[in-house]
């Protein structure tokens, strides 16, 4: 694929070789951090991979420093998570950390390790209360936020609608996960595949699997103790088995390709827009994708569909957090300077025009409601509809479910067992 966009599949990738930071951060966590001036000017430095709004953060820099002549931005973007990591863990062992970072899947450690501000007390909860609460969740342990949402995004199935048709499947009529499975069969019969999905890496299946744990709880905050394990949580509990269970059932009935566990997060949508499957399980930046890798007429053709509830009436809980989001070093000698160009950046009349310039998915919900690219306006109205439920797991060795969970995925493991697995695996790569 020709898609040079990093997508958040990628950075948890990257985040199972970055868990043992704890040292680091004891060492230099009380330290000041940089501070530099040029020219007179307080200097902040902004780092992320956030190769989304390339072309967007010259404009937002050259506004800001027009009207903050005191304030100079130096903009780093690194090319892939994997390059920007390694040098954001040096910053964080050096004590030289940038004034606005990208903290990656280390947003809680950076913040209880003193690396990050607690933005709830340095922004105040006026400036926090229009983010979507799923990005605040997030970011949010024990009553402090290290960091807010800069992109958001979702999950849905996109579909081709005359592959539908040709199966005999209504494009209203998949409500259920069975009326999927029930789809799917049809789709079968016509030589095609039902849903592409990749789960390579296996972190890459937690997108799918975690919003199932929402539904089987019906309680969006179910998981964010799942992911920290507190209060008792274990993914040996009923309603993890039965989410389990529920993805078991989704996979024997034939609904996505085979060898989902050895698709990657650029063949999935490769499969869908070459007409190998009527549907695709992919997130928001599907359709920034899609506008540079298919045709023109398959742009103007394909839909998007909520994911289905786990029965008739049930809320369509989807995926959504924030995949991209920025922190405040917390002993920048510049830090003011930062949070106010953290500000400027999340102003009404700047935010919201970068995030339709770059057909992005904002995390506030006074942005979403000016979202002009169609297929992102709908999807972005199920966050505004409440559908949105955690999905990004943040705590400390919780992305190491992800490999029991593949067996569900490639036939080989049972609900129990899997769930017994998946537990000892965050405990081990938690260090517990």
């Amino acid at each position: 694929m020709g898609e040079q966009h990093v997508r958040r599949r990628t950075v948890l990738k990257t985040a199972v070789g970055a868990l043992g930071l704890g040292s680091a951060l004891a060492a230099c966590g009380g330290s000041d951090s940089g501070g530099t001036t040029s020219g007179g000017k307080a200097v902040v430095r902004m780092w992320s991979w956030y190769n989304d709004q390339e072309d967007q953060f010259p404009k937002l820099i050259s506004a800001f420093e027009a009207a903050h002549s005191n304030i100079k931005i130096e903009n780093r973007i690194f090319g892939t998570p994997d390059q920007y990591l390694p040098a954001l863990q040096a910053a964080v062992a050096g004590g030289d950390v940038p004034e606005i970072f990208a903290p990656h899947t280390r947003a809680l450690t950076y913040g209880t390790g003193g690396i990050s501000a607690d933005l709830k007390q340095e922004l105040g909860d006026d400036f926090l209360k229009d983010f979507f609460d799923s990005a605040n969740q997030e970011y949010t342990l024990d009553g402090k936020q290290y960091a807010v949402g800069w992109m958001a995004q979702t999950f849905g199935i996109f579909y081709n609608p005359d592959m539908l048709k040709k199966a005999g499947v209504e494009e209203d009529g998949i409500e259920t996960w069975d009326d999927l499975i029930a789809a799917a069969a049809k789709i079968k019969a016509t030589g095609k595949f039902p849903v592409a999905l990749s789960c390579n890496p296996t972190t890459s299946s937690l997108d799918f699997f975690l919003p199932l744990i929402t539904q089987v709880a019906d309680d969006p905050t179910y998981y964010l103790k799942l992911d920290q394990l507190k209060d008792g949580a274990t993914y040996e509990d009923p309603k993890v088995i039965q989410a389990i269970e529920l993805q078991q059932r989704i996979v024997k009935g034939g609904v996505f390709q085979p060898g989902t566990t050895g698709t990657s997060g650029d063949q999935a949508p490769q499969i869908f827009y070459t007409g190998k499957s009527a549907m695709l399980f992919n997130g928001s930046w599907t359709p920034q994708g899609l506008t540079k890798d298919a045709t023109p007429a398959f742009n103007k053709l394909y839909k998007v569909m909520k994911t289905p509830a786990i029965a008739p009436g049930k809320r369509h809980w989807t995926a959504n957090q924030a995949g991209a989001g920025w922190a405040v070093a917390a002993n920048s000698k510049n830090k003011d300077a930062a949070l106010e160009f953290l500000k400027f950046m999340y102003s009404a009349e700047q935010y919201s025009p970068t995030m339709n310039d770059s057909n992005s998915m904002p995390a506030t919900k006074s942005a979403a409601a000016r979202i002009e690219l169609p297929i992102m306006k709908q999807m972005t109205s199920w966050l505004l509809d409440g559908d949105g439920c955690p999905h990004i797991p943040f705590g400390p060795g919780s992305v190491a479910a992800g490999d029991p969970l593949a067996k569900i995925f490639d036939g080989t493991g049972e609900p129990a067992a899997v769930a017994k697995a998946m537990q000892q695996a965050v405990l081990n790569a938690k260090g517990g």
